[in-house]
C-alpha cells in the first residue's frame, strides 16, 4: 500500500491488500483512521486489462469509503486506486491490489415460471373491509340518534 504522508492513514481494506480470493467480492471498502468528508472521495477498481470494474456507486460511512463492483468475470489481479478526503486533513492517495482466482464463466439459467397463488384462499383484507364498513354504519346511526336527542332537548 502506498500513500502520502498525512495524519489520516489506512487502517484496513476489504479485500485486504494482496489478498487472494476464491470468491469475487461485490464491493471494495477502505477504512481510514479519520472521518471522511461526504463529497470528493474517489475510488476506482480496474482489472488486469485496465478495464474499470467498479460500478461508480461510492458511499461514505464514517471512516469507510465503499464502492460497489460489477460482477467480476475474469480471474486475475485487480488494482484499487483511491483518494480519501478526511475533514481538516490533506488528501490521502494510494493503491493496492487483490487477486481473484477460480472465476468460472457465468452461465445463464433458464427462467422457471413462478406459479401464481391460487385464488381460493380467503382474502384477509376482505374481513377488515367488512369490519370498517360495519363501524362506519354504526357511527352514522349513532350520529342520527344523537342529533334527534339534541333536537328534543333543545326544543324545550
Amino acid at each position: 500500500m502506498s500513500n502520502s504522508a498525512s495524519a489520516n492513514s489506512i487502517k484496513g481494506t476489504r479485500p485486504a491488500s494482496d489478498e487472494v480470493l476464491t470468491v469475487a467480492p461485490n464491493s471494495v471498502t477502505i477504512n481510514g483512521s479519520n472521518a471522511l468528508m461526504d463529497l470528493g472521495n474517489q475510488i476506482t477498481v480496474v482489472d488486469s486489462n485496465g478495464v474499470r470494474v467498479d460500478d461508480g456507486s461510492i458511499t461514505v460511512d464514517g471512516n469507510d469509503l465503499i464502492v460497489g463492483l460489477k460482477p467480476l468475470t475474469i480471474s486475475g489481479s485487480y488494482l484499487v486506486t483511491y483518494e480519501l478526503l478526511a475533514i481538516n486533513d490533506v488528501p490521502l492517495n494510494g493503491t493496492f491490489k487483490f487477486t481473484v482466482n477460480g472465476i468460472s464463466e457465468i452461465t445463464t439459467s433458464t427462467n422457471t415460471p413462478i406459479p401464481e397463488p391460487s385464488s381460493d384462499k380467503s382474502n384477509p383484507n376482505k374481513t377488515t373491509d367488512y369490519l370498517v364498513i360495519g363501524l362506519l354504519v354504526f357511527a352514522f346511526l349513532m350520529l342520527i340518534l344523537i342529533s334527534r336527542f339534541a333536537r328534543k332537548t333543545f326544543r324545550k
